[in-house]
């Protein structure tokens, strides 16, 4: 066993429950994000390294890798080559890291096995399509046809991130309490059939697989914008996906979901999922999509976070359940229920209500029970002072979780009339959580 578990507290249900739990001294084991094995894998994600492997997979040898084709083949050798050495668990066919599907394709499977004789059948997928278009036709192309589609972001830039989180893996020793599935997926680009062949046909039991990590397009990071769909596929699912990483991203956590990466037959299947990726762009399906413009900082933002994002769902005690109504939400519907309250000051707050002592109204999400999401800050309010802003999620409140917005609500208000000066809420905000500290004026 590592050392890497965290204990956890249970939430704060009532105000009582609150004053019991602020006396209590919580002991807590080193987590990864603080583990020598940890931070030597993250020092060990190279920009240059990853830049190759693109630049090896969209090299015109390879003829745009269309699957089952002869680049195809190659950008299989390829991968071939780069992961024997590294001695893992192949995971295809016939104890082999090939599982070969429709005559021509193959998927490359590999498994890195977890070390917690309780979690370790538990199964984490991580995967990324490495075939493309190759010449481009009408129905998978934007044009110019007949051309090489070398595919460098789409999806080069996913298969390569993926190698190099498995060369951090492997390379610094860092073991996980889950097994781990690497999975590069052929046959993407003719309608998802290697991620749907391997879930109808299995190279080890699906029902052992908790969760999904689809890795597609994170070759282009923009204004340091990461999108990840598909946090709201699990209960409480988008903790696991903050930002333990001293990186500079904006997490998008889009609503939007659609058949239209590996993510879908688990999602499908009813595993939780989540997709990474930085957004579409003008070459894409184009013979355009080129090494050149490859973003090599931006993917090893991308590969550290999601080296980071790994462990800590391979090491959480107990992952969320699927969540189905996320097949009917978009981010239409987010936008209608994250719709800010209008603006208030305490100049302007209504005569015949006391004036508010913290200054923030939330909303709650089923999607995230033990959070709450801030929908008005009152200007001239310690709130405001402390630079909290609409859209800012609380997840504890002096170092401790709450069960929902009421429990959060009178342990605020048992603070308060206790004569505290300063309150401490943990807080999310694009992805990133850090403590912010509210003083309270004196009356």
């Amino acid at each position: 066993m590592g050392d890497y578990r965290l204990l956890r507290r249970r939430p704060i249900r009532d105000a009582f429950a609150f004053a019991i739990a602020l006396t209590a001294v919580s002991p807590l084991l080193v987590y990864a994000a603080h583990n020598s094995l940890f931070a030597a894998a993250l020092d060990s994600i190279s920009d240059d390294q990853l830049y190759r492997h693109v630049e090896v997979l969209a090299d015109d040898v390879y003829e745009g890798r269309a699957a089952g084709s002869r680049g195809g083949h190659a950008a299989t050798q390829y991968l071939l080559e780069q992961l024997k050495p590294y001695g893992m668990t192949p995971a295809g066919d016939n104890v082999d890291f090939v599982q070969s599907f429709d005559n021509d394709c193959r998927n490359v499977l590999v498994l890195l096995p977890g070390d917690d004789p309780l979690l370790e059948k538990e199964v984490i997928v991580v995967g990324a399509h490495y075939d493309h278009v190759g010449l481009g036709k009408r129905s998978n192309s934007l044009g110019p046809y007949g051309q090489i589609h070398n595919g460098a972001d789409d999806n080069a830039s996913g298969t390569s991130v993926l190698l190099e989180a498995i060369e951090a893996f492997v390379t610094s020793g860092l073991k996980t309490r889950r097994s781990i599935l690497f999975a590069f997926w052929d046959g993407e680009e003719r309608g998802l059939v290697g991620s749907k062949y391997w879930i109808a046909h299995p190279t080890l039991p699906v029902d052992r697989v908790k969760f999904d990590i689809t890795i597609d397009m994170v070759g282009r990071l923009r204004d340091e914008r990461l999108l990840v769909l598909g946090t709201r596929s699990g209960y409480g699912l988008r903790r696991l996906f903050c930002d333990s990483v001293d990186d500079p991203l904006w997490l998008d956590f889009s609503w939007e979901l659609s058949a239209n990466s590996d993510h879908w037959p688990f999602l499908e299947r009813g595993i939780p999922i989540a997709l990474i990726h930085t957004g579409l762009h003008s070459d894409y399906h184009r013979p355009t999509d080129d090494v050149e413009k490859i973003n090599r900082a931006g993917m090893r933002e991308v590969c550290r976070y999601l080296f980071a994002a790994i462990v800590n769902v391979a090491n959480e005690d107990r992952l969320p359940k699927f969540r189905d109504a996320v097949r009917r939400e978009n981010d239409k519907l987010r936008r209608e229920l994250e719709q800010p309250l209008p603006p208030a000051s305490l100049a302007s707050w209504p005569a015949n209500l006391a004036p508010p002592r913290l200054g923030i109204t939330w909303r709650e999400d089923e999607a995230e029970p033990g959070s709450v999401f801030l929908t008005r800050v009152v200007a001239g309010t310690p709130a405001a002072a402390a630079g909290l802003q609409i859209g800012d999620r609380i997840d504890e409140l002096e170092g401790q979780p709450f069960a929902d917005g009421a429990a959060l609500h009178a342990a605020i208000h048992a603070l308060l009339d206790a004569g505290h000066a300063e309150i401490n809420l943990l807080i999310e905000r694009r992805g990133h959580r850090r403590t912010v500290a509210v003083k309270m004026r004196s009356s």
